[in-house]
């Protein structure tokens, strides 16, 4: 646990440095050490590279150097709204439901990229990992939305299929991301969708 506590806090660090610019290793490696944070080129390369794998970062090579900078997507796309609402809906069972919507939107089973692509920790309990003989076709598909599953990433399914609570997920998101309150009228008796 201490460890994975460490990788997140070097990520941040590192995403930290970028902050919207571009920048090579060496400048990145300088601005940490200004900061009294020693990080050694290779340990930080490793971080970059894992990084672009995850569709985090982007690389280009600019001789000598590489340089890195932030993915250019729309910060509310799919997954955010999606990763966003779960944690308000039920932090502790985010992962899951998360797995349990995303299989639902998609009809297919969910890599464990996509989970963490909605900024949620993967799913405790509830969940089977698969096998699919369309896995390339739903990489092939995901690349072309610019997110790169890594190789060897695990597939997900929920092991059972709550229609209530997926019919709530559903309604939850649909609720905070279009307002629907606007459109009700308020009184002592109406049902609200605070689970």
């Amino acid at each position: 646990m201490i460890n994975k506590f460490e990788d997140r806090k070097k990520y941040r660090l590192i995403l930290n440095e970028i902050n919207g610019e571009e920048k090579s290793i060496t400048g990145i490696q300088k601005s940490l050490e200004k900061k009294g944070i020693n990080m050694h080129r290779l340990v930080l390369t490793g971080y970059l590279n894992a990084m672009v794998e995850l569709g985090i970062l982007k690389e280009k090579e600019i001789k000598p150097a590489k340089i890195f900078s932030f993915v250019e997507q729309s910060r509310k796309d799919l997954y955010y709204i999606i990763g966003e609402n779960m944690k308000r809906f039920d932090i502790n069972n985010s992962g899951y439901n998360t797995l349990l919507l995303l299989s639902y939107i998609f009809d297919r089973p969910v890599f464990a990229r996509e989970i963490e692509r909605c900024n949620i920790d993967l799913p405790k309990n509830g969940f089977k990992t698969v096998n699919s003989k369309y896995r390339d076709e739903y990489i092939k598909k995901l690349l072309e939305m610019d997110i790169r599953i890594p190789p060897g990433n695990l597939l997900y399914e929920p092991t059972e299929k709550d229609n209530n609570l997926l019919l709530k997920l559903v309604s939850f998101v649909f609720y905070n991301e279009y307002d629907a309150k606007r459109y009700c009228v308020v009184n002592n008796n109406q049902r609200t969708l605070d689970y």
